[in-house]
């Protein structure tokens, strides 16, 4: 399937982003990226109910692919996964980190084969997590279909599109840059890494 420039629903207010509270600066990302944008994602999820409309519209989305089940990596994509997985009534296939940047899946009864399956994640950068569970999906004889995040940030539709071309669904969008540690831009500038945002 082609895939597309990431969307959002103008009827879905993107207040989604202020849930995450971006920060802008410099910093280590903890995927081997540096980046620009930084989001408190336990903030995102410390009040479910407010996440409910941006759910929905993702479960829409996700519906016109006819999936079998929706995947996302431990722990904040898990919780997305397992939301829009109850919304439309699919099963959960929850992603756990792995040696080496890897994923792995529980066992499934009967096995995933031929499985149409979208892999959920609370924010896609760099794409690290969404594209190591795609390709742990595509080992076990399952068909990834479509990504869904809350947050996208800068090119991740770009990326999805050129490592899995799957369409990208997100809620909220923002305007950032990642870079392979070893050659960000940031870094090339002297730019020292930011700091923890200060307590409170």
């Amino acid at each position: 399937m082609a895939a597309g420039p990431a969307r959002n629903d103008d009827d879905v207010d993107s207040g989604v982003i202020e849930l995450a509270r971006p920060r802008l600066g410099h910093f280590d990302l903890g995927t081997g990226f540096h980046g620009d944008v930084w989001l408190d994602l336990d903030a995102l999820f410390l009040r479910p109910s407010l996440l409910r409309p941006h759910v929905g519209m993702l479960a829409e989305r996700l519906r016109e692919h006819r999936i079998d089940a929706v995947c996302g990596p431990m722990e904040g994509g898990a919780l997305l996964a397992w939301a829009i997985a109850d919304r439309l009534g699919v099963a959960f296939l929850p992603g756990y980190r792995a040696p080496a940047g890897a994923y792995d899946l529980p066992d499934i009864p009967g096995g995933i084969d031929g499985w149409r399956v979208a892999v959920a994640d609370d924010a896609v950068n760099a794409g690290t997590a969404v594209l190591a569970c795609a390709n742990l999906l595509d080992e076990r004889g399952a068909v990834p279909v479509a990504v869904a995040a809350l947050v996208s940030l800068g090119p991740a539709s770009a990326v999805v599109e050129e490592a899995i071309s799957v369409p990208l669904y997100s809620a909220g969008v923002i305007q950032s840059q990642a870079w392979p540690a070893a050659q960000c831009l940031l870094c090339a500038g002297g730019i020292p890494l930011t700091g923890p945002p200060p307590p409170g």
